[in-house]
């Protein structure tokens, strides 16, 4: 599906189009495992014993899109990772968990999310529009 505007010239691309909103929704599928993720961190703050947990995928998907062939195979075979923090617990508090890092982390995390489903619904809205939906 190709765009074209008055003169001929193509605007936009729809598998270019449908690519990226794949990449938006893999990012917000794990920007969602990474929410839960820090949820739990922070709700066993006082755990003894508990290790502070991590999802990363950024690196993947960078790594895949700056390869320059991305397609919707290749997008599949990135996924969150989680990872346990191997860091040495400290007496003070018995666990792993840094407290004022995790409500960081999690301001961070859903101004992402919110950022990403905002970007998929608008290219969901612009792919409407040129449907011919209102």
């Amino acid at each position: 599906m190709k765009l074209v505007g008055r003169r001929g010239d193509c605007v936009m691309s729809g598998s270019v189009n449908m690519l990226s909103m794949d990449v938006g929704t893999k990012a917000i599928d794990a920007l969602w495992q990474r929410g839960s993720i820090i949820s739990d961190n922070i709700a066993n703050a006082d755990t003894p014993g508990y290790r502070q947990k991590s999802v990363s995928f950024e690196d993947q998907l960078g790594q895949a899109i700056a390869d320059g062939h991305l397609n919707t195979s290749e997008l599949s075979n990135v996924s969150p990772k989680v990872q346990v923090d191997s860091g040495v617990i400290s007496s003070s508090d018995a666990n792993g968990v840094d407290m004022e890092n995790q409500m960081v982390e999690m301001m961070r995390n859903q101004l992402q999310y919110n950022y990403l489903t905002r970007g998929v619904s608008d290219q969901l809205s612009m792919l409407k529009t040129a449907a011919g939906g209102s």
